[in-house]
């Protein structure tokens, strides 16, 4: 048998060494494929195509675009609402305003006919006393309680249709 090139001839421990060391580089090279496998197994799981990937950025970029018109329509209805709250604010102390206005208007017109009533009362009273006081039998008309007829004093009577009036 020939020897191989490189071997020298010098017997078998020669030969055993260098197989011994042919087996060791060969083992490390497959241990080396075998780690370079498990992380192509593992880059493939994680691997994500060209195309899937420019589908998920051109989405990326639509869902951005989006966004952003949602955006520039948020600020325009803020606006809107702000603009709303501000008149709704404005119209609010405007009727205030017109309520305490209303209240005072509709006090003032209370008072007036408390004091209206009560002149209308005092009238009556005075009418009714006067006549009371002056008359002879007399009756009264269907017009008015102090439309009576009296005898003794005219001037009596004008007081009396002067405070009808």
């Amino acid at each position: 048998m020939a020897t191989p090139v490189g071997w020298s001839q010098g017997g078998s421990g020669s030969v055993c060494l260098a197989f011994d060391q042919l087996r060791d580089v060969i083992e490390s090279q497959e241990e080396l494929i075998h780690q370079l496998r498990n992380v192509m197994v593992l880059q493939d799981e994680n691997f994500v195509s060209k195309e899937e990937f420019q589908a998920v950025e051109k989405k990326l970029v639509e869902e951005k675009a989006a966004h952003a018109k949602t955006k520039v329509l948020l600020a325009k209805e803020e606006e809107k609402l702000q603009f709303a709250l501000g008149e709704v604010e404005v119209l609010s102390k405007q009727l205030e305003k017109e309520k305490l206005a209303f209240e005072k208007a509709l006090s003032s017109v209370k008072s007036r006919a408390l004091q209206e009533s009560s002149k209308k009362d005092q009238l009556i009273t005075k009418c009714n006393g006067e006549a009371t006081a002056m008359r002879s039998p007399c009756t009264a008309t269907k017009s008015s309680p102090c439309s009576l007829q009296l005898k003794k004093s005219p001037r009596a009577a004008t007081k009396i249709q002067r405070s009808q009036k």
